[in-house]
This record gives C-alpha cells, structure tokens and sequence, in this order.
C-alpha cells in the first residue's frame, strides 16, 4: 500500500502540518520583518534573508555552548570586619597565584575568602579561607570542578 503526501496535506502526527517546516518560518519571519503592504515575493525574500544570517549566527551559538561542568563565571566574596562585604564577578577564573595577589590588594588579615565557580549545569562549587593563606589553598581554591563521570551526550563535549 502506497500512501503519497504533498505539502499541501496535513499530516496530523507532524509538528509542522501544513507542510515544510523551512517555508513556514521564513514566511513567519518574512511577514512579521517586511511592510504590511509587502507582497509574496518580498516576504519571502525578506523571511530567507532573516534566517540566512540567523543560521550563521546559531553556527556561532552551538560552538560558544559550554558543557554542563565547565565553568561560566567565577565569583570572589570578600568579609571582614574593616571592609565588609565585597564582591566581584569574573569571566576568567583566577589562577592561585592571581588569587594571592587579589588577596593582598583587597583584603585585611582574618578576612574571610570565598571562591564560587558557577558551572554551565552542575551547580555552584564554593571553597573558602581566611586570609592570609597560601599557594596550597589558592591552588585547591581555584581548581575547577570535577567533571562528571558520566558521558555527556553527543555534540555536546568538548572534543566534539
């Protein structure tokens, strides 16, 4: 048994029922960028145009995505009693000898340090000392979090 489908039938299990899903968005896109008074061909112009540069720019997208234990920012939190609370956030994480040096500029002996690596999907890691301290601890202060050891699904690691 045969069973023959153009686009212009529906098909009631697609998400896209009234055929190419494409040229249901660039018409979708087109009609919503062009003038109201705009006819077929330059909606459409308009509506592939749109999702020309929008395909590169999800290029651009999925090669900026981090996996779920890679860091996204490092925030510093500062507490004492001579200069209060303080923080930053960082889109590099610091290095341990970095650390000590922002450390020395900030902060006051007995100031509380406090290190949180926010993480793409595995939460936040947050380690803490009281200053002064040294290279050992800024080194287990700033080591990024472990990484899961269940694989992650494909397209999304880092060796992809």
């Amino acid at each position: 048994m045969s069973h023959e489908h153009d686009e212009t039938s529906a098909d009631v299990t697609s998400p896209w029922p009234q055929g190419c899903p494409v040229r249901r968005l660039a018409e979708d896109v087109g009609r919503f960028l062009a003038d109201d008074d705009a006819d077929a061909g330059t909606v459409d112009r308009t509506g592939r145009a749109a999702l020309g540069r929008a395909a590169d720019e999800v290029d651009s997208l999925l090669h900026s995505a981090f996996a779920a234990h890679e860091v996204v920012a490092t925030e510093l939190r500062f507490a004492g009693p001579r200069r209060g609370f303080r923080r930053t956030v960082l889109a590099l994480p610091p290095t341990p000898a970095a650390l000590l040096l922002l450390c020395l500029r900030l902060c006051d002996g007995g100031d509380d340090v406090t290190v949180m690596q926010h993480t793409a999907g595995h939460g936040t890691t947050t380690r803490s000392e009281a200053w002064p301290f040294g290279m050992a601890a800024a080194e287990r202060m700033t080591r990024p979090p472990a990484r899961d050891t269940l694989p992650l699904p494909a397209g999304l690691g880092t060796d992809d």
